[in-house]
């Protein structure tokens, strides 16, 4: 979640977000729509942070100022809720349970105080699912990428890029040849790790404040090569938050200035779609044809 919550949500309630110029976030994606799934419980205080989905198709929405993670159907019904203090990144497990960070709130930012970011687990298949904590240790987790062999990437605003083994615990040797927040250099142009993606052997990760919306590109070998796999908003600072991968090769950024950027991994091209409205996440929804992207106002929307 960005410090700027207040400033950021009264902006995007009160105008449309104007249209980023293409030459910043590339051309309009072609036969774009937006249409609202789910209105705002409570605009600004029902903050959705986060978004995904489990097996059975169904949407669980991290609202991190309400301390819940909120579950509706295909259409948009509300159906049942977890208790997450500060939910971020809400993921489906290789094993069919989903996983959560908790603790995503700029107080972990504060040097000195403990590490209480945590990542807890919850069976969606249970009619009131009891939430079990993962790992501890953690400092302002938010993002979330889980490989099939059930290790996990986080996106920390505090520490940096962590990497958390099956059994919870913090792989510390890797985890520290990673990129870390706060310490920015001519690659990692930003701080606020955020949103985190994993294809194959590569971690794609987000920073909220960067200098172009950069997307680092980290091998899962050997994390200290980090590279850049886009600039999403350059020449202009631009602020990136939740990532989704899109087929094999492509990226989609939710930006906090109320776009979607589709990037191609291989080819550097780029398309938006505005949303209108300041973005926090974003998923591929179940029919594989549209995404769905929530907001700081608490809405979510699907985008074709």
């Amino acid at each position: 979640m960005r410090t700027t919550i207040a400033l950021s949500a009264v902006m995007g309630l009160a105008m449309a977000v104007p249209s980023v110029p293409e030459a910043v976030a590339g051309p309009i994606c072609g036969r774009s729509s937006v249409r609202v799934l789910i209105p705002a419980p409570v605009p600004v205080v029902s903050w959705a942070e986060n978004i995904g989905y489990d097996r059975d198709g169904d949407l669980w929405v991290s609202r991190t100022l309400q301390n819940v993670i909120d579950r509706y159907d295909a259409h948009g019904r509300h159906v049942g809720a977890v208790r997450v203090h500060a939910p971020g990144s809400v993921r489906l497990g290789p094993d069919g349970r989903m996983y959560a960070t908790s603790g995503d709130n700029p107080i972990n930012m504060v040097p000195g105080l403990p590490l209480t970011g945590r990542i807890v687990s919850f069976d969606p298949a249970e009619r009131k699912p009891a939430v079990t904590t993962i790992a501890r240790g953690l400092g302002m987790p938010n993002g979330l990428a889980i490989t099939a062999d059930g290790t996990m990437y986080v996106g920390d605003s505090n520490l940096g890029v962590v990497k958390v083994r099956k059994n919870g615990t913090i792989d510390r040797a890797w985890t520290a040849r990673a990129p870390k927040n706060l310490a920015p250099n001519r690659v990692v142009n930003g701080t606020g790790m955020n949103g985190v993606v994993v294809s194959g052997d590569t971690a794609y990760v987000a920073m909220t404040s960067s200098l172009s919306s950069r997307i680092l590109r980290i091998p899962l070998s050997a994390p200290e090569r980090v590279g850049v796999a886009a600039d999403l908003t350059a020449p202009l600072p631009g602020s990136v938050d939740d990532l989704a991968l899109v087929g094999d090769r492509a990226i989609a950024a939710a930006t906090a200035t109320g776009q979607v950027i589709v990037v191609d991994l291989r080819t550097g091209s780029r398309c938006t779609v505005n949303a209108g409205r300041p973005l926090t996440s974003v998923a591929v929804a179940p029919d594989g044809r549209s995404l769905v992207v929530a907001s700081e106002d608490g809405s979510v929307a699907v985008v074709r």
